[in-house]
């Protein structure tokens, strides 16, 4: 064999392996950018959980600072519910709902011609602004024969700039207690 030909063919040879190490070294490479895609899908997953995370955190918290029922109309006793924003963004509107057993709704509007009471009932109710440290009184329906029930409110809230936060609250209501003999509510009788 001649010097040309052996020169040739072991050129053809180291051709060919580098040929197939670039090609194992192009699927590495190729694995290894799915692998940083899947890792960059990851991090902006977890960006995207700790943004909603925060988001969530300065969001409003409520309580409710007093519950009773009102029986002060005979024809739909109704739970009265003093909710309190303890923290939070100042809202530009709170829509209230309430379930729980004899909830029948929210009282809504006023309405003289409705039958039975003078307000209109209501799935839910827009209390309104309300900022840190604010209270709203909210009013619940219930059921004729209903005194003592939990009550769980809703609550959708916005902010001026368009953030929205889902919040819930419970209390239990049941009627005031009689006060002492010779005193009525909230005056003494003489």
């Amino acid at each position: 064999m001649d010097g040309e030909l052996v020169t040739a063919i072991v050129a053809t040879g180291v051709s060919a392996v580098a040929t197939g190490y670039a090609a194992i070294q192009a699927h590495i490479a190729k694995g290894a950018a799915r692998s940083a895609e899947a890792q960059v899908v990851l991090l902006l997953r977890q960006i995207e959980g700790e943004e909603a995370d925060r988001f969530e955190a300065r969001g409003p918290q409520f309580s409710i600072e007093a519950a009773h029922t009102d029986e002060s109309d005979v024809n739909v006793p109704r739970g009265k519910l003093v909710v309190k924003q303890g923290s939070g963004p100042p809202l530009s509107s709170v829509i209230v709902s309430a379930t729980g057993a004899g909830v029948e709704g929210m009282r809504g509007a006023y309405d003289p011609d409705h039958d039975y009471s003078e307000y209109r009932p209501e799935q839910s109710v827009d209390i309104g602004p309300i900022a840190k440290g604010g209270t709203h009184d909210v009013y619940v329906d219930l059921d004729y024969n209903t005194r003592r029930t939990n009550i769980q409110l809703s609550l959708v809230c916005r902010d001026s700039v368009g953030g929205t936060w889902q919040r819930a609250v419970a209390a239990r209501v049941e009627p005031l207690p009689d006060p002492p003999r010779g005193r009525g509510r909230g005056r003494t009788v003489r």
